[in-house]
């Protein structure tokens, strides 16, 4: 059992007794929160809901937390001026009168879409009959009529007993890592990430400690540095966490390895927010880490659909690169060519060196780089007049254009595949404001500008949903900060489109990626990328070239 499980174990079973007496209680919790979360009643059949329009739901679709979510916190559902507010229903809200059942509710003064929200908060306190009147008959606590889209449920006494305690708990206690005035939050560094990009990443992270207050808590910023094999992080990781459980991993700094920070960060329930890795091992069952994006191999993917729509699959493939982060990425292209004609070689620049690769190479090649940007230097200086093949790769994730500084006959031959394909005006203007807040506080300027923007959007999207967070309290009762609550708003906060179709929110746009979104359960905000050049042999301006490619 995991620590924040057994955290959890201890809280439900601490009230429950204090309440009832029972010994049953904690039995009594965890069939609530099946019948809350997987929609499993205690007899273990299916959970029945009816909408209003007659459509019947059964099991996980009848859950309350499909829509209620895990943390009870509640979500807003539709367009702006018609928005349902699907209201929150854990304990410390929902046994508890509404923000305005005792006062005047203006709508000058508070934004009210839709009788839903009207209803929610001005409601008195629920209790167990009450909850279930709601339950079965659709009535609040005024004796007025919910409507769509909350279903009714077949619910007997034992079910309804069940799910009223596990509510009661339901959000009843911040989870560790908060104290009366501080949050504490861990940022994770593993032994293959560079010195300077440790430091372009830390920066940024030390600053905005020493200055958010999204939540009203001071951050404490815990730097854990791993060190050895891989194979010993878990164990490493679980001593930090003992000295000083945190409430989330913020950032972060590593290399082509971390799935012992994601397995660490899954197993403890800890957030993992947006760290700066090459690849990202993320999985249908990744829930508390969250990514900016997949990485290199997401590159090899853009690549793979980019070389079927050029009809250059038939053409023999020779993947160049030299440390893990590049097998893995050219892993991924070779399983997203499966089935086609290509012909795939391999070449290791670092055992065979920059000249025999060279000379390995065809006219008719398609030639990728999986590169950095000192093992780049070295095919540079053996061919400075650009390599033998017409169509040459370059991975930006790997080596960012803005930190090499390629001869004119490179520049005219290279494409690069970006995940960074945000180029746009409104992006100049955004790295004008990363540029003149590096500036206030003093953070180098020759660091990766990359790395920075990325560190900069995670602990401002943290922060951001922190005080979203703090925010809700003008309309609804403060509540204890739980980790899942953060994460869902985390999910609502994340909508960048470099095309205006998105109201534009600056400090977001400081990212490079073109697009990111965030929606329920999704763990990955960019998901595609494209094909972009340079400008002319004598510009280091990158243009994109041709569409932006989602796989």
């Amino acid at each position: 059992m995991t620590f924040a499980r057994r955290h959890a174990a201890l809280l439900l079973a601490a009230v429950l007794a204090a309440c009832t007496g029972s010994n049953d209680d904690a039995a009594l919790v965890a069939a609530g929160e099946r019948i809350y979360r997987e929609g499993v009643l205690p007899d273990g059949s299916a959970l029945v809901a009816r909408r209003p329009e007659g459509l019947v739901l059964e099991g996980r679709f009848a859950s309350c937390g499909t829509c209620h979510r895990k943390s009870g916190m509640g979500s807003i559902e539709g367009l702006i001026d018609s928005s349902i507010l699907v209201p929150p229903i854990a304990g410390p809200v929902l046994f508890r009168p509404a923000r305005f059942a005792e006062s005047l509710l203006d709508d000058r003064h508070h934004y009210v879409p839709h009788d839903s929200w009207r209803r929610a908060m001005t409601r008195p306190a629920y209790d167990e009959a009450s909850l279930a009147a709601t339950l079965r008959d659709g009535l609040n606590t005024a004796g007025e009529p919910i409507g769509a889209p909350m279903p009714l449920y077949d619910l007997d006494r034992e079910g309804m007993n069940a799910l009223a305690a596990y509510l009661r708990v339901l959000g009843a206690e911040s989870d560790p890592g908060v104290t009366g005035t501080e949050l504490h939050i861990a940022t994770i560094v593993t032994p293959g990430a560079t010195d300077a990009h440790v430091d372009a990443v830390l920066e940024v992270l030390r600053t905005w400690a020493a200055t958010a207050q999204g939540s009203g808590h001071a951050w404490r910023l815990h730097e854990w540095r791993l060190e050895g094999s891989a194979n010993d992080w878990g164990s490493q990781l679980r001593k930090h966490y003992d000295r000083q459980p945190v409430f989330a991993v913020l950032s972060g700094v590593g290399a082509s390895e971390w799935r012992p920070v994601h397995a660490f960060c899954e197993r403890t329930q800890v957030p993992c927010v947006f760290p700066a890795v090459d690849v990202a091992p993320v999985d249908r069952d990744t829930h508390f880490s969250v990514y900016l994006s997949p990485g290199v191999t997401l590159e090899a993917a853009i690549l793979a659909r980019h070389l079927q729509d050029e009809g250059l699959l038939a053409q023999r493939l020779v993947q160049v690169h030299d440390d893990k982060s590049g097998e893995r990425a050219g892993g991924e292209l070779v399983s997203a060519t499966f089935g086609s004609s290509t012909t795939v070689h391999w070449l290791e620049l670092q055992s065979i060196g920059a000249e025999q690769a060279i000379a390995s190479l065809r006219t008719d090649d398609v030639v990728m780089l999986w590169l950095r940007p000192e093992s780049l230097a070295k095919l540079v200086n053996a061919a400075p007049d650009g390599l033998p093949s017409r169509r040459v790769y370059l991975s930006a994730l790997l080596a960012n254009p803005e930190a090499i500084d390629l001869p004119p006959a490179w520049r005219e031959q290279v494409r690069f595949v970006t995940l960074f394909d945000d180029l746009g005006m409104q992006s100049e203007i955004a790295r004008l404001r990363l540029n003149r807040w590096l500036e206030r506080h003093s953070i180098g300027s020759k660091a990766d500008r990359r790395l920075q923007a990325d560190a900069y959007v995670a602990a401002y999207l943290f922060n951001e949903s922190l005080a979203a967070i703090r925010r809700q309290e003008l309309r609804r009762p403060a509540v204890p900060l739980t980790r899942e609550h953060v994460l869902e708003t985390l999910e609502d906060l994340v909508a960048k489109y470099s095309d205006g179709t998105q109201l534009v929110d600056e400090d977001l746009h400081v990212a490079y990626y073109g697009r990111m979104s965030l929606g329920p359960g999704q763990r990955v905000a960019a998901r595609g990328g494209s094909i972009a050049r340079y400008a002319s042999p004598d510009s280091a301006r990158l243009v994109i070239e041709g569409e932006r490619i989602v796989p």
